[in-house]
C-alpha cells in the first residue's frame, strides 16, 4: 500500500513539474538580435528596442481608409495621385503630392539606453537607390514634427502602436504624344522611415561606435518603394 502511494506521489510530481515547465515555455521572447543587424550585416551595439511592421498609406485624410500597405517584406506599392490629401502642380512638368501614412511600431525589446530624451521618427528624404547609404551628418532633432505616440516609452515588449505621419514626394512628369498623356518617373521624398531613441543614437554616433549611417543609428525602419499612377 505504501509503494503504491509513493509511486502516485513521484507521478503527480512529475506532472506538476512538467506543466510548469510548459507554461514557462509558453511566454519566452524571441530574441530580438535577428531584428537588429546594421546595413552591413553585422550586429548593431544595442538591441533594437522595436519593428516598423507595416507602413498603412490612407486616402486623403481619412486615416481609416487605407488603400495600400508596405511591409519590410514587401516595400513595393502604387501610389495613386488622386489619393494625396496634398497635391500641387507649380510647373507643368513636376508634382507635389503628400500621403497620410500610419506606421504599426511593435516593442521587442526594452531599451538598451534610457530613454531619457525620449523619440523621434526621421524621415530622410530620397530615392530608394540612395536613402539606405544616407550619412547621419547632424543627427536630426525636430522640435515640433514629427511627434511620437505618447504611450511609447511605456509600451510593454510584444505590445504595438499606431503613429500617424506624412509621407512627401516631388515628382517629374513628362508627357507623351499624340495625347500628352502624363508619365511620372524620377522622384525624390520619404522613401524611409526610422524611429530613434535619442539618446542611443546620440551614444552610437560619437566614438568609439562612430556609426554613420541614419539606419544603423535607428531603433526600427521601413523602406518604401512607390510608383506613381493618375
Amino acid at each position: 500500500m505504501k509503494t503504491i502511494c509513493l509511486l502516485k506521489s513521484i507521478t503527480v510530481s512529475a506532472l506538476l513539474v512538467t506543466a510548469s515547465f510548459l507554461a514557462c515555455t509558453d511566454h519566452v521572447i524571441p530574441d530580438p538580435e535577428s531584428n537588429c543587424t546594421l546595413l552591413n550585416g553585422s550586429a548593431r551595439l544595442y538591441s533594437c528596442e522595436f519593428e516598423i511592421t507595416k507602413a498603412e498609406f490612407c486616402k486623403g485624410l481619412a486615416i481609416n481608409d487605407v488603400f495600400g500597405t508596405v511591409t519590410p517584406e514587401h516595400p513595393e506599392i502604387t501610389l495613386p495621385l488622386e489619393n494625396a490629401w496634398f497635391n500641387f502642380s507649380a510647373v507643368p512638368n513636376a508634382k507635389n503630392v503628400t500621403y497620410k501614412v500610419k506606421l504599426h511600431i511593435k516593442r521587442i525589446a526594452n531599451p538598451s539606453v534610457n530613454a531619457s530624451e525620449g523619440y523621434i521618427v526621421d524621415k530622410p528624404k530620397g530615392t530608394p537607390a540612395n536613402i539606405l547609404n544616407s550619412t547621419a551628418g547632424e543627427f536630426p532633432l525636430p522640435v515640433l514634427h514629427p511627434q511620437v505616440p505618447t504611450d511609447l516609452q511605456s509600451l510593454p515588449v510584444g505590445n504595438s502602436t499606431v503613429f500617424i505621419t506624412d509621407a512627401e514626394y516631388h515628382i517629374e512628369v513628362s508627357y507623351l504624344v499624340p495625347f500628352n498623356t502624363p508619365v511620372y518617373s524620377d522622384f525624390t521624398g520619404n522613401v524611409l522611415f526610422l524611429l530613434h531613441n535619442i539618446a542611443t543614437s546620440k551614444m552610437l554616433l560619437v566614438p568609439p561606435h562612430n556609426y554613420k549611417l541614419r539606419i544603423d543609428l535607428a531603433e526600427a525602419h521601413i523602406l518604401v518603394r512607390p510608383t506613381f499612377v493618375d
